[in-house]
C-alpha cells in the first residue's frame, strides 16, 4: 500500500508568476521538480488537435523540459487524434499532430498509448501499425504491458482499453460498433493475470477513462471504476492514470493514487475543484520520478512552471 507524504525538502523550486511571458518563465525549465530519480516518465493526454489549442506551444515546453530531464518515456492517456482518430498510418493527422508537434529531439523516444474514445472512432488498427513507419509510436494492441528498470527495481505498466467499460458507448451510434467487438470479461482476467504474478516493486495502470474526476463529467456514473477499481485495488496497484477529462487532476480515495493528465490541447471547466486534492483546467503534463520507496510526481503547466508537486511513498 501507498500513502501520500509532503516532505516539503524538495520544494525548492521557485514558481514563476501565472501572467509573465514565455521568456521569463522559461527559466524554470531544466530544474528538476525532483531531488533524484531511478526512472521518469512524461504523461500527457488529450492532445491530437494539429498543434491547437496551445498544443504547439506544450509540445515545446515539453522538449525543453524533456532536453534537461531526459525521460526514459512518455505516456500518452488517450485522445491521440480528434475529432475522429486517423484513417491510415499514412494520415496527415500523424504528421499534424505527432510528429511536427512533439518535434523536439529530446521527445523522440518511446510513447507508449491508449486508445481514448476519439481514437475508436477511427482506424485502430492503423494506430497499432504506426510503429513500423515510426518507432517511437507503441500501441500494439488494445491493451498490453510494458515493464522499466528503476535502479535496483522494475516498475509495470499496464495500458488498458477502457472504452468497452463505459456501458452507455453500446447504444452509441459513434462507439457502439467499436466496443460491442470487445470482450471485456477477456480483458479483465487478463489485466488479473498480469497483476497476480508481477514481482515488480511498483504497478501504474493506465487507461484513457479516470475512475474518479471532478471534471465536467462527475456527476456520471462511472462505470469503469465500478468494473475495474476492485481489480486495481486487490493487486496492491499503486498508481491510475487517465484522461479524457481536459484538466489536470490528483486524488487518493483510497489504496490508489488516481491522476488525470488530459490537458494536451482543448480544455474544459472543472465542475467540483474544491473536491480534489489538487485539480485545475490549464495546459500541462505530468512528470513521475520513480526513486526507491518514493513516486516524485509535478504538473508542469505551457509556460514551463511547475504548478503542483506531490510525494508518494510506500509504506
Amino acid at each position: 500500500m501507498m500513502r501520500m507524504t509532503r516532505n516539503f525538502s524538495w520544494l525548492l523550486i521557485p514558481i514563476i508568476v501565472l501572467g509573465c511571458n514565455r521568456r521569463e518563465a522559461m527559466r524554470t525549465v531544466g530544474r528538476s521538480p525532483t531531488p533524484n530519480s531511478d526512472a521518469r516518465i512524461f504523461v500527457i493526454g488529450d492532445w491530437g488537435r494539429e498543434g491547437k489549442h496551445l498544443q504547439r506551444e506544450l509540445g515545446l515546453t515539453m522538449g525543453e523540459w524533456a532536453a534537461k530531464l531526459q525521460p526514459q518515456w512518455i505516456i500518452s492517456t488517450g485522445d491521440n487524434f480528434y475529432p475522429d482518430g486517423v484513417t491510415s498510418v499514412n494520415d496527415p493527422h500523424w504528421r499534424k499532430s505527432f510528429t511536427e508537434v512533439y518535434d523536439h529531439k529530446a521527445l523522440q523516444i518511446p510513447w507508449y498509448s491508449v486508445l481514448g474514445n476519439h481514437d475508436i472512432r477511427g482506424n485502430v488498427l492503423a494506430q497499432a501499425e504506426y510503429n513500423k513507419i515510426n518507432p517511437i509510436w507503441n500501441l500494439p494492441a488494445a491493451y498490453y504491458h510494458q515493464t522499466m528498470t528503476a535502479g535496483d527495481d522494475s516498475i509495470l505498466f499496464v495500458f488498458l482499453d477502457t472504452n468497452p467499460f463505459d456501458i452507455p458507448y453500446y447504444s452509441s451510434a459513434t462507439y457502439g460498433k467499436y466496443v460491442q467487438k470487445q470482450d471485456t470479461t477477456a480483458q479483465k482476467e487478463w489485466l488479473d493475470s498480469i497483476l497476480s504474478v508481477s514481482p515488480h516493486r511498483w504497478k501504474v495502470v493506465v487507461g484513457h477513462h479516470p475512475m474518479y474526476t471532478v471534471g465536467q463529467r462527475a456527476d456520471n456514473h462511472n462505470h469503469v471504476r465500478a468494473s475495474l477499481e476492485y481489480v486495481l485495488e486487490s493487486h496492491g496497484v499503486d498508481i491510475y492514470l487517465a484522461g479524457h477529462e481536459h484538466d489536470i487532476q490528483y486524488q487518493q480515495p483510497s489504496k490508489v493514487h488516481h491522476f488525470v493528465s488530459g490537458a494536451g490541447s482543448a480544455l474544459r471547466a472543472l465542475k467540483y475543484p474544491d473536491r480534489a486534492t489538487y485539480a485545475e483546467s490549464v495546459n500541462a503534463f505530468l512528470v513521475m520520478d520513480f526513486a526507491g520507496d518514493k513516486v516524485y510526481c509535478a504538473f508542469i503547466n505551457v509556460n514551463g512552471e511547475i504548478i503542483y508537486r506531490v510525494e508518494l511513498s510506500k509504506e
